[in-house]
This record gives C-alpha cells, structure tokens and sequence, in this order.
C-alpha cells in the first residue's frame, strides 16, 4: 500500500476523530460514575457486605439516623466510613459526621466521651454511645434505638440456681453478657425476701435450682403465672434420692401441665459427631416456629432430661373456653425434640450403656415444651388500670446446661439461647447476629515450596523472559 499526501492527512484525521471519541466516552463513564454506584462482594462469605440480619433490621428503620464521631485521626475516621458506608448502600438517610474533640473540649467533657473515635448514634430522639467499631456493635445499637420498650429478665435466686453473674463453669454469666448487648436489663430475685416480682418483668427465669422453695414462694410463682407472666423454666434431670425431687415446684409443673421424666437422655448418634459422652443429646432438626426461623444448627445438651405433658392436664383442655379465665389451659408444642434412636436411660449411666424396653423410655423425647395462651389481663399505666389481650409466652426445657459458660460456645446454643429469650419477651421480630468468619486466610507453604517459588522467580522466570526477548531480537535482526 502506498501512502501519499491524502492518506497521510486520512490516518491523522482518524486519529483525531478516535482520540476524541475516546475521551468522549470516558468522560461519559466518568459521568456516569458519579450518578450510578455497582458494587459486588467478590469474597467467599461476604466479608465487605452487611449480614443479612443487618439489612432486615435496616428495612425497619423508618426515620433518618445521625451518626457524629469525635475523632481527628484520619485512620480512625477512614476505618468508620468504611464501616458505615455499607449501611448507608441500603439506607441512604444515614448521616455520618466527624468532629474534632480538641476544638470542642467543653461538649466533649458534657458528652463523657472516653476513647477516641467513639460514636453517638441518635434516632427519633434516643441516643446511645458506640464504642466498638464492629458491625455486630452498630446494628445491636440500632436495634436498641430502635425498640422503645426496656425488657428486664429477672433470675430467681437463693436456692442454687445457675446465676447470670457469677463465673462457674456451671453458671451463666457468658450467657448473660450477650443479652444486655442487646439491651436487656438482667437482675436477679429472692423471693424469700421480697415475697415481690416486679410489675416490669418481662421474663422470669427459673434456672436449675438445687434447693427446695418455700410454699410462699411458689404461691408467687403460680400467681405470677397465672396473671399472664412469661416464664423459663431450665430444669435438670431429677434427683430420685432427694425426698422432694422438684425441689417444691411439683405445684407449678402441675399447673402448667407439664413433668419431668426421670432418667437422663441417652443419644447414640453424638458418637456421629466425636462426642464420646452417653448423657450428650443433640438436637439438629426444629419445627416452624419463630425461635427457630432460619435456625438449622446444631445445638448440644449435656445431662438433659425429657418433658412430658400430664395427662389428667389433658383431659382439662377442651373445658375451660373463657379466655379471661386464669385457669385456662395452654396450648403445648414440642419446640426441641431429640433423634428417634435416643431413649431416656432411667438407671445408672455406666461407659457402655443400651436401651432397656422394660425399664427406659423411647424416643423420640421432648427435650423442650413451648406452652401458650391468650390471655386477657390488666395492665397498670398512669391512666390507671386497663385490660389488653396479649398472648403469654412460657418455655420449660429439660436441661440449664446448654446455656453454661462451658457449653454455650458448642453450635448454636447461644444463637437458640437468645432466640428463646427474644421471644419470651415479645421480641422475636430480630434475632442474634452471627459473627462471619474469614475462611482461608492462612497461606500455609512448606519450606520446600517456598524455595521452589523463590528459585522459580529469582532463576527461572529472568531466564525464559532473557532467552525469549534474544530469539526476538534475532529473528527481526535477520529479516
């Protein structure tokens, strides 16, 4: 092809034409870049994007949310922005400011901030300090804002239950910290001495108690009940030797319609799993319920025992209808059942232990029973006393172990153990929100590897890119 005059100015004018078509273009890319925003999470487990409990809890918040930090380090303000501009992809009305606690030392003194960077979140007019830059810390605040109502969990003490303070392995301290993250105010109660359960209490939590009540004590509890109270009741396999083996609450299991059986669950399929224990019963399948929506983990219960309804209790359902009856019956659900190969072992566990027709009890066992009724009761308010319909809420389960400091970290015990406890308090709408964990982020290489890269880098690679770049050379060299 020969090139003259006129298609030298062609190719130049074709240059002209596509280098400004070509920043045309980009300069529309670039407009169209700061209109429209496409992100992807590329990471195996979504470590750049919100959980999914964090965006339902977004969809519920209805007002805008203000954001101000005090901080003037630009690593702690770029780690915040990064935290809250994934909230802000999903709700746009979030407002995140930063404000330098130097040049305002008389509203940093006023607000009691402590460490730098920390955080106060205001929505509809509440306010809550954050302290901790996690995403399970923000969307626990949100969710603190969000609700209106305090719940208090009240545990019965002074009878040797498990305590929500104390740190023995057998207690449930671990258990209990979890809760007030999510703003549950935890106190504990003496019945002998109050003879008094609080008019605020949203749960009453009877937790493996060693030592007998007092009649007058379980004439509060069975009052409490019947007024509509919302109760959990953790109960432990029943010591046949004790001349009273409900330790006096054999009156409450009666009313509630309810008994413990006598033995402990046996579990074959925990070998399954590497559990060598005989008195381990696991749990891996739950019903439709809202504890257990989108909840499929397996949870652990050490030394448990099995529920039973009574059957004169049963005889009694079809003859109360009155629903403003304190003496209207429950209706029960199985909430926790244990696999069909189980059994309830009623003698001695020893190392190797088998089912006994005569003696044991088949599975599969009612680890935990969910009793609810309608139930129209008084409310107290500074207008004076009105009557609303509410549904009261009560959960026996055959075992308090599961929810200890040493068994609360095995599956998902802590997961049902709060889903449980959001329910009982009418709160069911949020459930926990699981830390995601990052997978393979340990390069694990043998020293023999590593010196095969090494080699292949440093010798190997400079070689083939010298020897190709010379047969290059000599080939053009030679045409």
């Amino acid at each position: 092809m020969k090139i003259n005059t006129g298609s030298t100015q062609s190719l130049k004018w074709h240059n002209r034409i596509f280098i400004l078509l070509l920043l045309i273009i980009v300069g529309l890319l670039a407009f169209l870049s700061t209109r429209y925003v496409y992100i992807s999470d590329w990471t195996i487990n979504g470590q750049n994007s919100l959980n999914p409990v964090s965006l339902k809890l977004l969809k519920t918040l209805h007002d805008t949310v203000e954001i101000t930090s005090y901080t003037n380090k630009k690593a702690v303000k770029k780690s915040i922005q990064e935290l809250i501009t994934r909230y802000q992809r999903v709700k746009s009305d979030i407002s995140l400011s930063f404000i330098d606690p130097n040049l305002n030392p008389e509203k940093t003194r006023e607000l009691q901030l402590s460490i730098d960077g920390e955080m106060i979140i205001s929505y509809q007019g509440r306010k809550e300090h954050l302290r901790e830059l996690s995403e399970q810390m923000l969307t626990n605040s949100l969710y603190r804002l969000m609700r209106v109502k305090q719940r208090q969990i009240i545990f019965i003490e002074g009878h040797g239950e498990r305590s929500p303070d104390k740190q023995a392995n057998f207690d449930l301290s671990d258990f209990s910290r979890h809760l007030k993250k999510q703003g549950i105010l935890i106190g504990t109660l003496n019945l002998a001495k109050t003879l008094h359960i609080p008019e605020n209490t949203s749960v009453l939590v009877i937790a493996g108690p060693q030592a007998n009540f007092l009649p007058a004590e379980v004439n509060l509890l069975l009052e409490y009940v019947k007024k509509g109270g919302n109760l959990l009741w953790l109960g432990d396999p029943l010591k046949i030797d004790k001349e009273d083996p409900m330790q006096g609450l054999l009156a409450l299991s009666e009313h509630l319609g309810i008994e413990f059986l006598e033995g402990i669950i046996v579990d074959p399929s925990t070998l399954d799993y590497d559990i060598q224990n005989p008195d381990y019963a696991i749990v891996t399948d739950y019903p439709p319920h809202a504890i257990n929506n989108d909840f499929s983990t397996l949870t652990l219960f050490p030394q448990a025992t099995g529920i039973e309804r009574l059957p004169a209790y049963l005889e009694e359902t079809e003859k109360t209808e009155d629903k403003n009856s304190a003496e209207q019956v429950f209706t029960m659900t199985a909430l926790l059942t244990t696999v069909e190969r189980s059994w309830v072992e009623t003698s001695a566990l020893k190392k190797s232990v088998q089912f006994d027709e005569k003696e044991d009890i088949a599975g599969p066992i009612t680890l935990a029973m969910l009793l609810t009724r309608e139930f129209n009761g008084e409310s107290l308010s500074s207008e004076g006393t009105s009557t609303i319909k509410k549904q009261q809420r009560i959960i026996v389960i055959g075992d308090g172990d599961f929810l200890s400091n040493t068994f609360l970290g095995n599956g998902g015990n802590l997961t049902l153990g709060l889903n449980i406890f959001n329910w009982l308090s009418y709160d069911e709408q949020f459930l926990e929100i699981p830390r995601q964990l990052r997978n393979d982020i340990i390069l694990d290489i043998s020293t023999s590897k590593l010196s095969l890269l090494g080699a292949f880098f440093l010798f190997v690679l400079p070689a083939i890119l010298i020897i190709s770049g010379s047969f290059i050379w000599l080939k053009r060299r030679h045409r």
